[in-house]
């Protein structure tokens, strides 16, 4: 591995082909090219969700902690139903939900 940043501007024009005032030659360039291609980034195709993202412990509890939340609402609202059609007789010690 070379340190370039601990190298002399000479010693580092020296050691990549290159001058100060032209640059790279031409068939520097054309061999680099061949040897490296051009400066570009590469395309990833975006990445899927998959069952192995929800293995995160904090995902899981956020999502059983929905889970509890959909069925208290769905019981409450069915209970809520079920009172509605068997309405008891009215008393001094009747309990309403």
């Amino acid at each position: 591995m070379t340190h370039w940043h601990s190298m002399e501007a000479d010693q580092v024009l020296k050691e990549l082909n290159s001058d100060l005032d032209q640059g790279l030659s031409r068939e520097e360039v054309r061999k680099r090219l061949g040897i490296y291609g051009y400066n570009e980034l590469r395309k990833e195709e975006p990445k899927r969700a998959s069952f192995w993202s929800l293995s995160n412990i904090l995902t899981l509890l956020l999502l059983l902690a929905a889970l509890f939340s959909m069925l208290a609402a769905l019981l409450f609202r069915i209970s809520i139903r079920v009172s509605e059609i068997f309405k008891p007789q009215e008393t001094a010690f009747t309990i309403y939900i």
